[in-house]
């Protein structure tokens, strides 16, 4: 067994994660059929598995890394259910039948070891996908029978399970804990963490889990479904950094849960930023937003930051502006908190813009091999450069939290460390010319000159009042010291 130098949210903090989904991303290359699921059209194909692998994901690391992520977050590993249902297969990984076998679709078990053995070859963390809540589906069954639940492993005995019930009312905690979701058509059979059998086999598997394939953290799926209580023993056990996914808006019913695990999904940001940069709502919602996740959450610099991902839609379904998408960009790569780019933004993906609700699932679980892995694609060029700018950044820039410079209704600009970021909503053909002067309060000394990262010709230099004047188009910015950039390469300093 590998040593595990557990990694802590506060190494976390600094890293930026690329979620992928493993049988999305990369087939190997010498795959049987290496165009299928090349269109997301068919709704039959992209429900069932389009061949990504373990393997297809270490043939392509050079394209995570060149992007300039340090960490991949993989779906969840473990065997899933073989058996059809009315919504295809569990090739996403949240269909777990058998949590002590590796998903055979996916690879062995020495593939995935060889996967994060590669990854921390390149300097790259992975994060597991793990699930708690429930167990995968079977359709046309009554849940918590004998005949029902001896296809699981380890949990064949009706015990392990909540009697059956689904959810009706989501504003009731005790039925969001206890019951099924997937509905009435599906349920996912719930496992019973009150027990204690049930719940030591759990925190247990966890355990080895990471032990096994030396991961360097988890995400843990549907959080708010499981008893609070559990996830401290459960997150202890893993040992490594945990970002939970609890799936609300609201600021402190979210950070309820940083008691036990070290970071969420940043869920109400999340609605924040699609409405301000992909509804073109006022920026002051930034502030508002900001405000509250201070006020709430304990620690605001280790939640992850997110604008799309498999479970809500395609950023460009809903903005189709790439100009808007770099704006916002921007934000998530340099605010508060640790960025997540879910994949296929960075090849615009926008879901399948023929059918009504095409942002969402199924549709937004685009294989990217229909990108042909393009690194000159615009928007991966975009992250890459303001990656590669991030990872210059000083240790304390991350522990640091940002101070708004400027907000109007499309303007949100702030300062973090030595470094201006200025966004706006204006949007590509908005042909927007603006100058707003900004007070540096004294964070620069006069005469500085601030480079723009994004467009270097553009220096601005801060005046004899310590202000600077911001010459605004449609574009973000990101201002630093020139001087600071010396020998970085960027802006051939």
């Amino acid at each position: 067994i590998p040593q595990v130098s557990a990694k802590t949210a506060n190494e976390w903090r600094q890293r930026t994660i690329y979620q992928l989904l493993t049988d999305r991303f990369a087939q190997p290359s010498n795959a049987k059929n290496q165009t299928l699921c090349e269109s997301n059209r068919v709704e039959y194909e992209i429900r069932r598995y389009c061949g990504g692998t373990f393997k297809g994901i270490v043939e392509n690391l050079d394209y995570i890394q060149n992007l300039g992520f340090d960490a991949i977050w993989i779906s969840p590993v473990v065997k899933q259910f073989e058996e059809e249902t009315q919504y295809g297969l569990g090739w996403h990984g949240y269909w777990a039948q058998d949590i002590y076998s590796i998903n055979p679709h996916f690879g062995t078990e020495q593939d995935l070891k060889n996967l994060v053995e590669e990854a921390h070859k390149k300097g790259i963390w992975v994060m597991v996908d793990v699930v708690a809540n429930h167990m995968g589906p079977q359709r046309n069954k009554t849940p918590r029978t004998d005949e029902y639940v001896k296809s699981y492993t380890p949990f064949n005995d009706t015990s392990n399970y909540h009697y059956y019930c689904n959810i009706n009312n989501w504003n009731d905690q005790h039925e969001v804990e206890y019951c099924s979701i997937g509905g009435a058509d599906l349920p996912l059979p719930d496992l019973d963490t009150e027990n204690p059998q049930t719940a030591s086999l759990l925190i247990n598997w966890i355990s080895s889990l990471i032990k096994t394939y030396n991961f360097d953290g988890i995400r843990i799926d549907t959080v708010k479904h499981v008893r609070k209580d559990f996830w401290a023993n459960y997150t202890k056990s893993a040992g490594v950094f945990s970002i939970g996914e609890v799936f609300d808006g609201n600021y402190g019913y979210v950070a309820d849960y940083q008691n036990d695990i070290d970071a969420l999904l940043s869920y109400p940001l999340y609605y924040t930023l699609n409405s301000v940069y992909a509804d073109g709502n006022s920026m002051y919602g930034i502030r508002d937003a900001l405000n509250q996740n201070r006020q709430s959450f304990k620690d605001t610099t280790v939640l992850g930051n997110f604008l799309d991902g498999h479970d809500v839609p395609r950023f460009l379904s809903k903005k189709a502006d790439q100009s808007i998408l770099r704006n916002a960009l921007t934000f998530i790569l340099l605010a508060d908190g640790i960025p997540i780019v879910y994949q296929g933004t960075e090849q615009n993906f926008n879901g399948n813009p023929t059918v009504s609700n095409g942002g969402n699932d199924p549709w937004n679980r685009e294989a990217l091999w229909s990108s042909k892995y393009s690194q000159s694609a615009p928007t991966y060029q975009f992250i890459s450069r303001v990656l590669i700018f991030r990872k210059l950044l000083p240790s304390n820039f991350f522990s640091e939290l940002s101070v708004e410079a400027w907000v109007d209704d499309k303007v949100y600009m702030f300062f973090k460390g030595h470094v201006m970021v200025v966004t706006s909503n204006y949007g590509e053909n908005s042909g927007i010319s603006r100058n707003i002067t900004v007070q540096g309060n004294g964070r620069w000394s006069s005469g500085t000159d601030m480079i723009n990262i994004l467009r270097c010709e553009e220096v601005v230099k801060i005046d004899g009042n310590g202000n600077l004047l911001i010459k605004l188009d449609q574009e973000p910015k990101i201002l630093y010291p020139t001087k600071e950039l010396s020998g970085s390469g960027l802006c051939k300093l």
